[in-house]
């Protein structure tokens, strides 16, 4: 049995304007062999009807984007609530408040690393997220540096056994990349395959299970 057989997601899908502009993204991404994308704006249940393959997922995350000071009381807001909530990386002091934030589900592509952050990130079981979409998207000195700042970022997940996802960051149609395509651009900052496949499947459906009404802590649910 192939390791992509498995069932692979993206959580952070920028949304588009128009319903059937996700719909248009949700049958491109079952083409590229996703099981679920989630859509990153809190809207998308207020949408009108979207149109998806058949047993194609699409989920509701939210990106908090705020001040640190704040950040703690914007995740508080919605820990709840059945989004999947996403802090994008920044500097230490930022990075750190999310790691301290219960509720927060991902915390993408933080630059500024340490082992405390990861001490914290791994107690509050946060999951840390690797954007290969930078690596796309970025040339020259500005790709170097995020690649050195994933590999930092993949020494310490490993080290304190914090859990890894991966994503393309997609703004558009033109930003989707097969898991194959993904778990490529991961071994370039040192991911294994089998890291990658994990990093799209198992940790992301981990994600879910955690946001069911059924789940209490890990390995404890309401049957």
């Amino acid at each position: 049995m192939s390791l992509f057989d498995a069932r692979f997601y993206d959580f952070i899908i920028h949304s588009p304007e128009k319903e059937e502009s996700i719909s248009h993204l949700a049958f491109e991404a079952k083409r590229y062999g996703y099981s679920g994308i989630a859509i990153t704006d809190i809207n998308i249940n207020n949408r009108g009807l979207v149109q998806k393959p058949e047993g194609f997922l699409i989920y509701s995350g939210i990106e908090i984007s705020t001040k640190s000071s704040k950040l703690k009381d914007e995740i508080k807001k919605y820990k709840d609530s059945n989004n999947i909530l996403i802090v994008r990386g920044g500097n230490e002091e930022l990075n750190l408040t999310a790691a301290e934030a219960e509720g927060l589900d991902i915390l993408l592509q933080p630059a500024k690393f340490n082992h405390i952050i990861a001490k914290t990130a791994s107690d509050n079981s946060i999951t840390i997220g690797f954007n290969t979409g930078s690596l796309i998207r970025m040339r020259t000195e500005a790709r170097v540096k995020e690649l050195r700042a994933m590999k930092t970022n993949l020494k310490y997940a490993r080290k304190y056994g914090i859990k890894m996802i991966l994503t393309c960051d997609v703004y558009s149609l033109y930003d989707l990349r097969s898991p194959r395509e993904i778990a490529a651009l991961s071994g370039l900052f040192g991911m294994t395959l089998k890291e990658a496949v994990d990093a799209m499947s198992i940790t992301p459906e981990w994600i879910l299970r955690r946001k069911s009404p059924d789940y209490i802590r890990e390995g404890v649910e309401i049957m």
